[in-house]
């Protein structure tokens, strides 16, 4: 999950009643300081009191702080609407590969990637009766991928367009940003996957539709057929730029 989750989530039209279980890949600000306001939004809006959260260490401690920081607001509006209050969330740390969860509907399992200093830092595997959905989690190019999307139909997949981000990242460095050059992509470049590596990931896989995500950078600048046309000299099946609210 990204920034703005609640209000993109609700953007959807699917009802928040509807919401069973959150995923977290790993603690970087960018995929979870929206937990707790989609938490007690959602609560409020009509998420179950029984809602799952997966997702790394220490996610527990985290849910735990979050809803003691924020018991009086929830405990306000429990009183004004007469609703029961959200007081705990059940929390499932992952710290290894394997499963995760199943049910009726969907068997999820789960992957240690490379995000260094992060760790561990996840990757799912959604299947369905009908169809299969994996999802990379932010990660440097990385065999155990290609292994877990093995035969999947979707494969959502972090992209890293090295050379528009190294003319970004020195252009923002010009203007004052407090970083180094070398530092900088030395980083980026273990901890996130080229878009040549992706198509070639997502070939291996065998997955028949490839979903450019978390693009780097995000600027507007760099149009769809860019991306696509790296990706397209390793991968041969359907690629489609990922975007907010998109349905594939």
């Amino acid at each position: 999950m990204r920034d703005r989750s609640y209000h993109q989530f609700a953007r959807t039209g699917i009802p928040f009643h509807a919401l069973k279980s959150i995923f977290i890949t790993h603690h970087h600000p960018d995929h979870n300081i929206e937990y707790g306001p989609l938490l007690i939004l959602g609560w409020i809006l009509g998420m179950p009191l029984d809602v799952r959260a997966f997702g790394p260490p220490p996610l527990k401690q985290m849910t735990e702080n979050f809803m003691r920081a924020y018991k009086q607001a929830v405990d306000f509006w429990a009183e004004d609407f007469r609703m029961k209050p959200l007081t705990s969330v059940n929390v499932q740390e992952i710290s290894a590969a394997g499963p995760v969860t199943q049910d009726d509907n969907v068997k999820v399992s789960a992957i240690l990637v490379d995000h260094p200093p992060v760790k561990p830092a996840l990757g799912y595997r959604f299947d369905f009766k009908d169809r299969s959905i994996a999802f990379s989690g932010d990660t440097a190019p990385l065999e155990a991928v290609a292994k877990m999307a093995k035969g999947a139909d979707v494969l959502v997949h972090e992209t890293m367009y090295v050379p528009a981000l190294e003319t970004t990242i020195r252009a923002a460095i010009a203007k004052g940003w407090p970083v180094t050059f070398d530092v900088f992509m030395a980083h980026m470049k273990a901890d996130h996957t080229p878009c040549e590596d992706v198509g070639r990931i997502a070939q291996e896989a065998g997955v028949k539709t490839l979903v450019l995500s978390h693009l780097t950078p995000a600027i507007d600048s760099i149009d769809d057929e860019t991306s696509r046309t790296r990706v397209a000299k390793y991968f041969k099946g359907e690629i489609v730029v990922g975007k907010d609210l998109m349905v594939v």
